[in-house]
C-alpha cells in the first residue's frame, strides 16, 4: 500500500505538524488513564491527532490481537471544511473513529481545546 503524500503539506522537510502542541497538551491530559495509550499526530492528508488506545492489558488480549480488547479509537481535527488546523481559530473537532463494539461512541464536538480533550478524558473515565 502507498502512502499518499501531499507536496504541499505543513510538516514535510522537518517542520512540525500544526497541532504538536495540541497532540502534547493531550498526552499529558490522559496520562496514565488506560494501560495502552498512544497519541500522534501529523499533517498528511490533514492536520490531526489520533488517540489509540485499549482498556484491557496487552497480555488480556485473545490472541494477542488489539481488536480482541476493549480498545478505542478517537481523533482530533480542524472544524468542519478545514483541512490544516490555524490556531487563529482554535475550535477542534473530536470524534470515535472506532471502538469495541460494547463501548459506547463518544459523541461527536466541536469547541475549544480544552473541553475536546475533557470529553476524551470523561469517557475514559466514565468506561474504565
Amino acid at each position: 500500500m502507498e502512502i499518499i503524500h501531499d507536496v504541499d503539506r505543513p510538516d514535510v522537510d522537518g517542520v512540525p505538524p500544526k497541532m504538536q502542541a495540541i497532540c502534547d497538551q493531550t498526552k499529558e491530559a490522559l496520562a496514565g488513564m488506560a494501560p495502552i495509550l498512544q497519541v500522534t499526530t501529523n499533517d498528511n492528508l490533514m492536520s490531526s491527532v489520533m488517540v489509540r488506545g485499549s482498556l484491557d492489558p496487552k497480555e488480556d488480549w485473545a490472541n494477542n490481537i488489539f481488536e480482541n480488547s476493549r480498545y478505542f479509537i478517537f481523533m482530533l481535527c480542524p472544524m468542519k471544511g478545514k483541512r490544516y488546523y490555524d490556531p487563529e481559530d482554535p475550535k477542534i473537532t473530536v470524534e470515535t473513529v472506532n471502538t469495541k463494539y460494547n463501548l459506547p461512541n463518544l459523541r461527536k464536538y466541536t469547541g475549544p481545546i480544552d473541553k475536546a480533550i475533557g470529553k476524551i478524558k470523561s469517557w475514559l473515565e466514565n468506561n474504565k
